[in-house]
């Protein structure tokens, strides 16, 4: 943080550099004072140096801990502190899997909805003015909806897990795992049976943003 005791406060956190570099040089050239981090517990220690006016962060930092378990923290040891979640998913679930413990209030952004730094901006204002404003996640056309068991294995599949670990996973079967990849590749519109196209095929449309929880 610098010594610009007129500017606002933010820690930026994500464990992507490109993601840390534009979202800090863009606050940055919006008046803000931003410090970065690449990991919750490095986002955690500028947070209690800092003391900051907001913290934006993402949802997935691998392995350690997530993005929510440090958001619920702050809440409840900084409840002053604003928050903003910055992620590429349209639904929690789908990034990490304590998102049940998202705290309130929070503002919620979806990194390929947000058309301008002004957005980001008004977003990272918004987060401490008490009352943030209702931002409803927009589902943009071809999205793909999914149940919230679904959206688990969509994550395992993700880290790269076999059809072997996500049956150890969920302690079930290799044939009950194999039935509800069939049928997650059936919802994401890629066809009934478990082939490696279509584990491919449904991991890119994670990445790509495209996958929301009903």
């Amino acid at each position: 943080m610098s010594t610009d005791k007129s500017a606002l406060r933010v820690v930026v956190a994500d464990d992507d550099a490109f993601t840390i570099s534009l979202v800090g040089d863009g606050l940055r050239s919006q008046g803000f004072d931003v410090a970065t981090a690449t990991t919750a517990r490095d986002a955690w220690r500028l947070l209690v140096d800092g003391d900051p006016h907001v913290l934006v962060s993402d949802l997935n930092f691998g392995p350690g801990t997530s993005g929510a378990t440090l958001l619920q923290r702050v809440r409840r040891e900084y409840p002053w502190i604003g928050l903003v979640v910055l992620t590429s998913h349209l639904s929690p679930e789908l990034a990490v899997e304590d998102a049940i413990e998202l705290p309130p209030n929070l503002v919620y952004l979806v990194k390929s909805q947000l058309k301008s730094v002004d957005d980001l901006a008004n977003a990272v204002r918004g987060s401490i003015s008490g009352s943030p404003e209702e931002r409803t996640r927009v589902v943009p056309e071809g999205a793909y909806l999914i149940t919230t068991a679904q959206a688990e294995v969509m994550r395992l599949l993700a880290g790269g897990a076999s059809t072997k670990a996500l049956a150890e996973s969920r302690g079930t079967t290799v044939r009950a795992v194999e039935t509800m990849l069939a049928r997650l590749y059936l919802a994401l519109d890629l066809g009934s049976d478990a082939a490696s196209n279509s584990r491919v095929a449904a991991v890119q449309l994670w990445q790509d943003g495209r996958i929301v929880v009903r």
